[in-house]
């Protein structure tokens, strides 16, 4: 059952302020009420992202219903990889929390102690079994260009985690500003099996930083197939797990 269950996340990889385009915080919000997870890694390079750039990180997550993490760029590819696993795991805990509360009256947390440790054995197996749609926002404003090197290894280290799990997984990459001028850029979607290295190698960073139409953009994607059909509720209904769509 639990292999049903498709996991919808957008990772923001940024080093600044939006800039242009509409409130990147919005976007996130409305994301998150399709039951898109938005997580956010804002990069440092030797200095400091100012007290705005921090705020807004830590904003667009909070409304996305993700996690933050702000990090030396040496530290970007283990980021990467923990804040999607986790994100993934904390959503399946949500959700075997709502089931223990409807059978046994309390969460994970009120169960005996050898009891939690199975809770949380099982919750890491799911996890590696969920399927995963993850769109990749990646910041190419021109404050990122001596960052690009470091975020190409990071995606590909990312892919080589992702590669091992025994869930399907698919992953999009989209780019802002865009390559040829437009807000976004869809460097590869979800029907195309793309070398996701040969794809970035190409990027070049340019220009100012429209987070929000990003996020929107990224959301359109991973919505396409709750539009056509509405994913259930995680406050409605029986309990079934493989209606969730996160």
């Amino acid at each position: 059952m639990w292999k049903n269950v498709m996991m919808k996340q957008i990772l923001l990889i940024t080093d600044g302020c939006s800039n242009r385009g509409s409130n990147p915080i919005e976007a996130a919000k409305f994301a998150r009420r399709l039951g898109i997870t938005v997580n956010v890694v804002g990069i440092l390079d030797g200095g400091d992202l100012n007290s705005a750039g921090r705020q807004e990180v830590q904003a667009i997550a909070e409304a996305g219903g993700g996690i933050s993490r702000i990090v030396q760029a040496k530290q970007l590819a283990m980021t990467m990889q923990m804040v999607t696993k986790h994100t993934v795991q904390m959503t399946i805990q949500q959700v075997v929390n709502k089931e223990l509360r409807q059978l046994m009256g309390t969460d994970a947390d009120g169960l005996p102690p050898e009891k939690r440790s199975d809770v949380a054995e099982m919750v890491e197996r799911l996890g590696d079994e969920a399927q995963l749609q993850l769109v990749l926002v990646i910041d190419t404003s021109a404050s990122m260009h001596d960052k690009l090197p470091t975020v190409r290894e990071a995606i590909r280290d990312l892919k080589i985690g992702l590669d091992v799990r025994h869930g399907q997984h698919q992953v999009a990459i989209l780019t802002f500003p865009g390559q040829s001028g437009e807000e976004v850029s869809v460097i590869t979607d979800f029907t195309h099996n793309a070398n996701l290295i040969d794809l970035m190698n190409g990027l070049r960073a340019n220009g100012g930083t429209p987070t929000g139409p990003a996020i929107e953009k990224a959301t359109r994607m991973l919505s396409q197939e709750l539009i056509e059909r509405p994913a259930k509720r995680k406050d409605d209904g029986d309990g079934d797990m493989a209606a969730y769509v996160v």
